[in-house]
């Protein structure tokens, strides 16, 4: 057996084929996989690549050869600021949510701004108040796991977790609500998948040293980890600290403003500007912060300032050090008596290395290379040091300088941090490629002495789009088809090449295995769709590959005044978790992948962040402007998975 490069296993050739199962399509066993955590280089045996001949009968349904186990994890998954709403109800504190959407709602997308709570989490699905209503929609689809997570600042209003005279000041109201979560889901045999942490760090503390970009946040944290642990874990026995720091630090720190706290490097705040004359002072980046630390001993950043370079990064670090003080705390007062299992969740698209009629061999291969290189900027910079203890080579070599290091301390605090099990947030990929100058050579890496984060990033991971368009979507062609969200495609070989990717990488060192933590998508819709796509037809028909362009109507777009249409019988999304989870069985049964549960994304329509309410990820239909009950209304994709459930999970 022969090594293949990481990331670009299954896609070899004509490989690809043999990822993906559709109703018209046969499935195929996968050739073997090996692969070093390092390895850069790829040699794909003939017999290994050997195209599928169609067969006569291709329309029936594949012939299944194994089924997922009866322990499998399975199940449906929300974040606390997103459904729960009661934002100042019974002593709940701001969290950068709460405080940002305020300042500036225009960063919120609203269908009717004249709705107050259109652009905020004030009310969302209520949840607080219908948590009844949600677990019904779980039994429909025969969930056994629920992954919810935990409000910081409903507990602790103003972020700091401590004990007086052995007693925790907590806000006793907001552990009731916890309480009655936790023992409500066993009550109707689901067991508690809980976040500590999804993005709504408490207002107070940025206020009070800019969240995570101070290094006290990682024992702010902790603190509060261990009342959780003390408190809910009991009962609880999975925990994840962390909801994607990728997405929390880049979108919230850099990339903005899309994500609060809305810091961004790309545009200076306009509440700064010598004259705001005439300026929307309701959206843009924000300058509001407090007096930040990255390190103990490196000089305080003043309140109140613009967006520095780098913030993202500093984020990064200091969240993966939260990860694991909290760990720390676990493993050594509670796993042993309560014996859960605790880990991260990261997020980040699988790489394909593209391809295109008439490519070298030689080019081709390079851009298998550059796959696990992007693999290692987007996902290894997260994964790595919780397994390994250290950021990947490669982007400490191209970062320099500008990548802080962790100390000798750090690094056996971090190493195995993320052993139990590790969480991956999956939903499209990026085809990845060594980047050209305008006269088809390439950009050389680069050197020690051009080390830096915007060289990194354009030389591992430059988004690997074919451009943006309107909305930041992907100018076609495109991997698979367009979804409802401006980032996300629909490409069912996703699920399998990451976890492949995980699998080889991190081989003997994750005790748990790997648990899909989110898994979905918006249905194509009124402000994103790509229908009848002919140019991502056209490319996919040039390389023989037509069944990936996944091409639809216009029939299939959502309708918000038709509830007799996609709304509600959604038939792309129930499509994706077809595609998807079919990869995902493949995964387990034909590559021997230890994937050990599924947390489809989302229980319920909710507040999707920048998008507000006009982005649907729900498999439960909610009209937040006009039912003031806020009704949950299953679509046709919940009694799918509930379905699905039943005939690709083995039933005690």
């Amino acid at each position: 057996m022969k090594t293949l490069t990481i990331f670009t296993t299954l896609l070899a050739v004509s490989a690809a084929k043999k990822c993906i199962v559709k109703e018209s399509a046969n499935a195929a066993e996968v050739a073997d996989v090996a692969s070093e955590a390092e390895t850069e280089a790829a040699v794909v045996s003939d017999d290994e690549t050997k195209p599928i001949e169609d067969d006569e009968d291709s329309a029936d349904e594949p012939e299944k050869k194994g089924k997922l186990p009866s322990d499998f994890k399975w199940g449906a998954a929300t974040a606390a600021y997103q459904v729960e709403g009661a934002w100042n109800v019974d002593g709940r504190g701001e969290s950068v949510w709460d405080h940002f959407t305020h300042l500036y709602p225009k960063n919120v997308e609203s269908g009717d701004r004249s709705n107050k709570d259109s652009t905020n989490g004030n009310v969302a699905c209520d949840s607080y108040h219908k948590f009844d209503e949600d677990v019904k929609m779980m039994k429909i689809m025969n969930a056994n796991h629920y992954r919810f997570s935990i409000s910081w600042s409903r507990l602790f209003p103003k972020g700091v977790a401590k004990k007086v005279n052995g007693k925790w000041e907590v806000n006793e109201k907001g552990v009731e609500y916890y309480d009655m979560v936790i023992n409500t889901l066993l009550e109707n045999n689901i067991t508690p998948l809980a976040t500590l942490y999804h993005w709504d760090m408490p207002y107070a503390l940025h206020e009070k040293y800019g969240g995570w970009l101070d290094y006290r946040s990682q024992f702010d944290f902790a603190n509060y980890a261990e009342f959780c642990f003390e408190h809910f874990g009991d009962r609880v026995k999975g925990w994840i600290t962390i909801n994607e720091p990728w997405v929390n630090c880049v979108a919230g720190y850099k990339n903005g403003p899309g994500k609060a706290p809305y810091r961004c490097t790309g545009e200076a705040p306009r509440k700064l500007a010598n004259d705001t004359t005439g300026l929307d002072l309701e959206g843009g980046c924000s300058y509001e912060i407090g007096p930040t630390k990255y390190t103990k001993d490196s000089e305080e950043l003043p309140a109140n300032r613009p967006p520095q370079k780098l913030e993202d990064v500093w984020c990064s670090h200091n969240i993966l050090l939260g990860h694991a003080q909290a760990v720390k705390v676990y493993r050594e007062k509670f796993q042993k008596k309560q014996k859960g299992l605790i880990g991260i969740t990261i997020d980040g698209e699988a790489q394909i290395p593209y391809e295109e009629a008439g490519m070298s061999e030689e080019e081709y291969e390079n851009n298998k290379k550059y796959a696990n290189l992007a693999a290692e900027f987007r996902i290894g910079w997260y994964s790595d040091p919780v397994i390994f203890g250290d950021y990947p080579e490669s982007v400490k070599q191209r970062n320099g300088k500008d990548l802080p290091e962790f100390t000798a301390e750090e690094k056996k605090l971090l190493k195995g941090s993320s052993s139990d099990f590790l969480g991956w947030n999956t939903y499209t990929s990026h085809w990845a490629a060594q980047v050209k100058n305008e006269d088809g050579s390439y950009v050389e890496p680069p050197s020690d002495e051009e080390a830096s984060y915007d060289n990194s990033k354009r030389d591992m991971w430059d988004d690997n789009c074919k451009g943006r368009g309107d909305g930041w979507t992907c100018i076609p062609p495109t991997l698979g088809s367009q979804a409802g969200s401006s980032w996300n495609t629909k490409y069912g070989p996703t699920i399998r090449v990451g976890l492949n990717w995980f699998s080889k990488r991190y081989e003997g060192l994750i005790k748990n295995g790997i648990i899909i933590t989110e898994n979905g998508c918006a249905q194509p819709n009124y402000k994103v769709s790509r229908a009848n796509d002919q140019v991502t037809l056209d490319y996919w028909k040039s390389i023989g590959k037509e069944e990936y362009a996944d091409t639809y109507d216009e029939d299939i777009i959502e309708d918000e005044k038709n509830l007799d249409g996609t709304l509600i019988h959604d038939t792309y999304r129930i499509d994706w978790y077809k595609q998807y989870l079919e990869n995902l069985r493949l995964a387990y049964v034909e590559d021997g992948v230890d994937v050990r549960g599924y947390m489809a994304w989302s229980l319920v329509d909710n507040f999707e962040w920048e998008n507000g309410y006009e982005t649907r990820f729900g498999m439960s239909y909610i009209d937040f402007y006009n039912d003031k009950e806020l009704k949950r209304v299953p679509k046709d994709s919940l009694t799918f998975l509930g379905q699905w459930y039943l005939e690709n999970v083995e039933q005690e």
